[in-house]
């Protein structure tokens, strides 16, 4: 991704006006919501190109040809979205899990593919921080959505500073920006344009893996989480400030410096910003106890109007239930991030007949740990019950 940083002076925290050429195009030629989830096996045949099953992803608008993937190496992917609509503009609005064990992050690039369309690279992980295949979920937005309100922003490669930075690339928010200050090595403070609605908030976070050692093997294994958030004033109005945390998934120790991160803020809407789907998120906790906890009201995105209870059935493991998502959806793109912490928090859902019934762990370097975390939940809608991946 091309990254263009714009120092601001220390402690000015807030937002800046788009370039007039640069708001003047976006208001006269919108380009329309781009929607991507997927969940990939991660087993298939290695060098060779795979047709993701039509079960198991959802693109708006339609693709001209099915989704295919390409299995690189041990625990490298290519997933391949065709379309003259989808598009190739690097955005930051991409977010990629591990379903179950290790960690899986984008590279730091969305390029075109062979035909026109969106290429996203992926690395993936055990949890010794070794190349491994896994199981993982993505969810993919450009271009906004057309309900709720979603913003998605990405650092830049700017060193570590008290300085404050324009967020690059950014999606969302108006003709207002996002910026950040990047203080110590994994460590970040986020402004974004605040989202008002009768919706609860969430967040997601994603680290990207740098290009630049993509073919050498040595990728860092990076986690993050939200660590807290509050109501600010801005230069152009309020703005959530959200502080987050990223770490080495093995060691522990903070990310490496200038470490690019994805930060998504939603409100009433998929972290894919899809329409026409089952959709929900959550934003649970940390629990101690064993007894079973119904989520507050606030707490909950379900538009079909269903509880979430969730349940801690030992240290960093716990068991959701998302009330109404009946077995007539596709297979779910769960994506939790820690919030509260930088642990490693990885979703499934063991029984396809159950989708809203959602498996919660996290690690941090020690082993699992008790945290609070936010989950997100979007699966198209199917008609009859589905085989296993």
């Amino acid at each position: 991704m091309a990254a263009t940083t714009a120092a601001m002076t220390s402690g000015m925290a807030g937002l800046l006006a788009l370039p007039a050429g640069q708001a003047d195009a976006l208001g006269s030629s919108p380009q329309p919501p781009v929607s991507v989830f997927a969940v990939v096996a991660g087993n298939e045949p290695a060098n060779v190109y795979t047709e993701l099953s039509s079960l198991a992803q959802f693109s708006s608008p339609a693709l001209d040809m099915p989704a295919h993937l390409r299995h690189d190496a041990p625990g490298r992917y290519s997933v391949f979205f065709s379309g003259p609509d989808i598009g190739t503009v690097p955005t930051a609005g991409v977010h990629v899990r591990a379903v179950t064990g290790g960690n899986c992050m984008p590279f730091d690039g969305i390029t075109p593919s062979r035909h026109p369309g969106l290429q996203i690279d992926i690395a993936c992980f055990d949890s010794a921080g070794r190349p491994a295949d896994r199981r993982f979920t993505l969810d993919y937005n450009a271009h906004g959505t057309t309900h709720g309100a979603l913003v998605s922003a990405s650092t830049t490669s700017a060193p570590v500073s008290s300085d404050w930075h324009v967020a690059a690339p950014q999606e969302g928010g108006g003709t207002t920006r996002v910026t950040y200050s990047h203080t110590a090595p994994g460590q970040y403070t986020f402004d974004l344009p605040y989202l008002s609605g009768a919706a609860p908030e969430s967040f997601a976070v994603t680290a990207l893996a740098p290009l630049a050692q993509a073919d050498t093997g040595e990728v860092p294994d990076v986690v993050c989480g939200t660590t807290a958030r509050t109501l600010a004033a801005g230069d152009a109005g309020p703005v959530r400030r959200v502080w987050v945390s990223c770490r080495d998934a093995v060691s522990g120790l903070p990310a490496p410096a200038a470490t690019r991160v994805n930060i998504s803020y939603v409100r009433g809407v998929n972290l894919a910003g899809a329409s026409g789907v089952k959709e929900a998120y959550f934003t649970a906790p940390r629990t101690v106890g064993n007894t079973p906890v119904v989520l507050d009201d606030e707490a909950v995105h379900n538009p079909v109007a269903g509880a979430v209870t969730l349940q801690r059935n030992a240290v960093g493991s716990y068991t959701a239930d998302i009330a109404n998502q009946q077995s007539d959806v596709g297979y779910a793109s769960v994506v939790a991030t820690a919030n509260g912490s930088a642990a490693l928090c990885s979703a499934s859902v063991p029984d396809q007949s159950r989708p809203g019934h959602v498996s919660v762990n996290c690690r941090d370097s020690a082993g699992f740990t008790d945290t609070g975390f936010q989950l997100h939940f979007v699966s198209q809608r199917l008609s009859f019950r589905l085989p296993s991946l």
